[in-house]
C-alpha cells in the first residue's frame, strides 16, 4: 500500500510563526478513520524534509505489517535558538512539538488512539524529553544516536563532549549556568523526577547509539542507559559497534526503530 506525502504550514502561538512540516499516511486514507500518531523529529541543521529521506523505511515496514496505518508528522524546528527548547523569554519549541502540533492535527484527524515519538541526534534528545516529561501521553520513543551529556550538571559535562552545536545546546539548556533549570531541560532530569510515573506509564523505550559517534554521543546514550538501569525503568540500549553519527548503518537502524515503535503501536 503507498504512502501519500504531503507539506503544510500552521500558526504556532508558541513560537509566534509560521511553523512548515510534512505528513506521511496511508494513500487510502478514510476520513473519520481514528489512527496514532508519530512525531517524527529531525536532528541539527535538518527540516522536515527529513521525513521524505525516512519515506522509503516507514515503507519498507508498513508493506511487511510491522508499521500500522498512522499518521506521521515532522515539523520544521530550527538549530540555533530552538533545540526543541522552551527558550526563556523565547520562542517555546517544546510546546509547539508536543502540544501544539498534536492540537492541530487532531482538528483534521480526530482524536489519535495513540501516540510515539522517534527522533535523530537532536530530535532524539527533544523526543525523550517530551517522553519523560508526559510518559502517560506516549506508547513509546525511539532516540537514535540522541544528543544527551555523560553529566548532570553543566560542569559535569567533559568539553570533549559538548563541541561545536553541542555546545550551543549545553549552553541553552541552562543561561548563565543553572543548575536546576539544567536539569529541568535534561533527559536524566526528567527521567529521575518522574521515574515513578514512567515506570508505571508501560512507555517503551529505545537507545540506540552508533559506538563509534564522530560527536562521542554514545558516551551520553552509555551514561542515559546507566541512568535509567538506576532508575530502574526499563529500556531497550543499542550501542551498534563501528558505526557512526551517520553512515552505511544509519539507515538499517531507523527502520529498526520505525519497527520498535509499530509493535508499540500494534500492540495496544
Amino acid at each position: 500500500m503507498p504512502l501519500r506525502l504531503s507539506s503544510h504550514t500552521f500558526t504556532s502561538h508558541a513560537v509566534e510563526a509560521e511553523v512548515e512540516y510534512r505528513l506521511l499516511l496511508p494513500d487510502d486514507h478514510r476520513e473519520g478513520e481514528r489512527l496514532p500518531l508519530v512525531l517524527h523529529l529531525h536532528g541539527a541543521m535538518s527540516s522536515s524534509a527529513s521525513l521524505e529521506l525516512a519515506l522509503p523505511l516507514y515503507r519498507e515496514a508498513f508493506d511487511a505489517g510491522e508499521f500500522p496505518r498512522a499518521v506521521v508528522a515532522c515539523p520544521s524546528t530550527p538549530t540555533q535558538g530552538g533545540f526543541y527548547l522552551d527558550q526563556e523569554d523565547g520562542p517555546a519549541w517544546e510546546t509547539m512539538v508536543g502540544t501544539e502540533l498534536p492540537a492541530h492535527l487532531t482538528e483534521t484527524f480526530g482524536a489519535f488512539d495513540r501516540v510515539a515519538l522517534l527522533g535523530a541526534s537532536m530530535g532524539g534528545y527533544g523526543a525523550l524529553k517530551q517522553a519523560f516529561a508526559a510518559p502517560e501521553r506516549f506508547a513509546a520513543v525511539a532516540a537514535l544516536s540522541p544528543a544527551v551529556f555523560p553529566g548532570e550538571s553543566p560542569a559535569d559535562v567533559p568539553a570533549r563532549n559538548i563541541p561545536s552545536v553541542l555546545g550551543e545546546l549545553h549552553r541553552t539548556m541552562a543561561p548563565g549556568g543553572d543548575a536546576e533549570t539544567y536539569a529541568r531541560n535534561s533527559v536524566h532530569g526528567r527521567a529521575r523526577t518522574r521515574a515513578e510515573l514512567i515506570r508505571s506509564s508501560g512507555l517503551s523505550v529505545l537507545i540506540d547509539c552508533g559506538a563509534a559517534d564522530e560527536f562521542l554521543l554514545h558516551e551520553g546514550a552509555a551514561y542515559l542507559h546507566e541512568v535509567l538501569a538506576e532508575l530502574d525503568i526499563e529500556h531497550r540500549f543499542r550501542l551498534v559497534e563501528g558505526a557512526g553519527h551517520v553512515g552505511p548503518a544509519a539507515e538499517r537502524r531507523t527502520l529498526d526503530a520505525i519497527r520498535f515503535l509499530g509493535r508499540a503501536l500494534m500492540s495496544r
